[in-house]
C-alpha cells in the first residue's frame, strides 16, 4: 500500500497524445488600426453614464439586477460550472462505502440458522496515462468560462437595449411636445383665417385648407403616443416588471447632449474587450482540448481498484476478520470499425468550425465599430443640414405670411411653408435621438470591463446551491 501510494501520483500527471496549440487570436491578421478615427477622450467604465442621465443609470441598474434574460444566462452559467465540477471528478480516486446483511438456514443436524454482515471500503480510480480525463475536464472548465462570458454579453447587449429603448422613450415624449405646439400654432392660423373670412378677406378654401393642415398636424399624435407607451412597457419588461408598471417612469422631454466621441483603441484591443470574442476564444480552446481527449480514447486505458470488507456473524458483535483485494484492468481498443477515429475527425472539424467562427466573430466586431464611427459621422452632418433648412423654413413662413397679407401669394404658400417648418422640427428631435443610439452603439461595440464585476442574483446561487458561482469556477480551473 505504502508503494502504491507513491505510485499514484505519478500516473496521474499523465501526457498530451498530441499538441494543444495556444490560440489568443482569429485566424486572420487584424488591422493595425480602424479606418475611421476616434476621440481622445477614455469612455467611462460603464459606458452609458457618459450621457449625463440620472434616470438612464439607474434604469440601467435595474435591469442588470431584475432582467429575466441576463437571469437565464447566469442560470445557464451554473449548469456549465456543475459540468465542468462533474467533467473533472474522475481525476481523483472514487471511494464508496457498501454494507450488505443475510441470514441463511441450514437442515443438517436440525433446523440452524446464520447471520452474515459485511461493511467494506472501496476505492476505484482510472490512471490518466494520456490526460483523456484531464483535458476533458479542461474543455468543460473552457465552456463555463465561455458561459461566463455570454453572461458579461448578454449584460452588454442588455445596457445597450434599455439605452436605446430610454432614447426612444425620451424622443417621444419631446415629440408629444413639439407636436403641441405645432397644433397649438396651427390652431391659431385657423382662428386667424375663420376670422378673416367673416370679415370678407379670406374664403372658404382657405379655411378648409388650414382646417386640413391642422388635422394633419393632430394626426401625428396618435403614432408618437404608441411608440412612446409601447416603449415604456418594452422598458418595463426589459426590467423584469409587467407592463401595467411603466406609469411610474418620470419622462423628461428633452434628449441629452452628445458626448465627446472617446478613444477607440486598436483593433486587437477588441479580443480582450469583447465578452462574444473572449467565449469564441474559449470554446475553440476547449475544442482543441477535447481532439486530445478524442486521440487518448484509442489509446491503453488502465483502471485499480482496492477493496476491503470487515465480516461479522452479527451486528452486535465487533467486525473483527477482513478481506482485502487489490487489482487492475488494462483496455487497448482492438476494432471499432474507426468509431474512436471517426470521433477525432469530428472533433477537428468542430476546432476548424470554432476558429472559423471566432474569426467571423471579430471581423463583425471591426464592422461594428467602423458602422458606429461612420453613422455617427453622417448623423452629425444631417443634424446640421436639418438645422439649416430650418432656418430657412423660418424665412419662408415669414415670406409667404407678408405675401399674403399684400394680396400678392396665395393662402395655400402658408400652409407649405408651416408644413414643411413643423415637418423639420420633428425630424430634427428623430435625428438627434438616432445619433445618440449610434453612439451608444459605437460604446457598446467597444466592449470594456465592467462586465467582470457582476455576481451572480441569489435565486440563482440558491438553486445552483453555490454561494458564489464564480468561485466555483474558478476552483475547477
Amino acid at each position: 500500500m505504502r508503494q502504491l501510494a507513491w505510485i499514484l501520483p505519478l500516473l496521474a500527471i499523465g501526457c498530451n497524445p498530441v499538441q494543444i496549440p495556444k490560440r489568443t487570436m482569429p485566424a486572420i491578421t487584424p488591422p493595425e488600426s480602424y479606418a475611421s478615427t476616434g476621440g481622445v477622450q477614455r469612455p467611462p467604465t460603464e459606458w452609458w453614464t457618459a450621457f449625463g442621465d440620472e434616470m438612464l443609470d439607474r434604469h440601467v441598474d435595474l435591469a442588470l439586477e431584475s432582467n429575466l434574460d441576463l437571469r437565464q444566462a447566469w442560470s445557464r452559467l451554473a449548469q456549465a460550472a456543475a459540468t465542468a465540477r462533474i467533467a473533472g471528478a474522475p481525476i481523483l480516486p472514487e471511494i464508496n462505502l457498501t454494507s450488505t446483511a443475510a441470514r441463511s438456514r441450514g437442515d443438517a443436524g436440525g433446523i440452524t440458522y446464520t447471520s452474515s454482515w459485511v461493511v467494506g471500503f472501496g476505492l476505484g480510480w482510472e490512471v490518466d496515462l494520456w490526460r483523456r480525463i484531464a483535458n476533458r475536464a479542461e474543455a468543460a472548465v473552457l465552456a463555463a468560462a465561455a458561459s461566463r462570458q455570454d453572461v458579461e454579453h448578454t449584460a452588454l447587449m442588455l445596457s445597450g437595449t434599455v439605452t436605446d429603448t430610454w432614447f426612444t422613450i425620451r424622443e417621444q415624449a419631446e415629440l408629444i411636445e413639439v407636436i403641441e405646439a405645432q397644433i397649438e400654432l396651427s390652431d391659431k392660423l385657423l382662428q386667424i383665417v375663420e376670422y378673416r373670412y367673416t370679415n370678407g378677406l379670406a374664403n372658404a378654401l382657405q379655411v378648409y385648407q388650414q382646417r386640413q393642415q391642422l388635422e394633419g398636424v393632430e394626426a401625428q399624435m396618435p403614432g408618437v403616443r404608441s411608440a412612446f407607451e409601447t416603449s415604456l412597457n418594452a422598458l418595463a419588461v426589459l426590467q423584469g416588471a409587467p407592463p401595467e408598471d411603466s406609469a411610474q417612469f418620470l419622462v423628461s422631454a428633452s434628449l441629452p447632449v452628445l458626448p465627446p466621441l472617446p478613444s477607440i483603441g486598436s483593433p486587437a484591443d477588441l479580443v480582450e474587450a469583447r465578452p462574444d470574442l473572449r467565449a469564441a476564444r474559449d470554446r475553440l480552446a476547449g475544442a482543441d482540448r477535447e481532439v486530445a481527449a478524442a486521440v487518448a480514447d484509442m489509446l491503453p486505458t488502465i483502471s485499480l481498484s482496492i477493496g476491503y470488507d470487515f465480516n461479522s456473524n452479527s451486528f452486535a458483535d465487533p467486525f473483527t476478520s477482513g478481506v482485502s483485494s487489490i487489482g487492475g484492468s488494462l483496455l487497448q481498443p482492438l476494432f471499432d470499425n474507426d468509431r474512436r477515429g471517426a470521433e477525432v475527425a469530428r472533433r477537428r472539424a468542430i476546432v476548424q468550425e470554432r476558429l472559423d467562427a471566432f474569426s467571423q466573430a471579430f471581423l463583425t466586431a471591426l464592422r461594428e465599430v467602423e458602422d458606429a464611427l461612420v453613422r455617427e459621422r453622417n448623423q452629425i452632418d444631417l443634424l446640421e443640414e436639418i438645422a439649416q433648412q430650418l432656418v430657412l423654413s423660418e424665412r419662408q413662413l415669414e415670406a409667404a405670411r407678408t405675401s399674403y397679407g399684400d394680396g400678392v401669394a396665395e393662402y395655400l404658400d402658408v400652409i407649405s411653408a408651416v408644413q414643411t417648418q413643423q415637418s423639420l422640427q420633428r425630424q430634427q428631435v428623430s435625428a438627434h435621438k438616432q445619433l445618440l443610439v449610434y453612439r451608444a452603439s459605437l460604446y457598446r461595440s467597444l466592449g470594456g470591463s465592467w462586465m467582470s464585476d457582476l455576481t451572480a442574483p441569489r435565486q440563482v446561487e440558491a438553486a445552483s446551491g453555490d454561494k458564489r458561482i464564480d468561485s466555483s469556477l474558478e476552483k475547477n480551473s
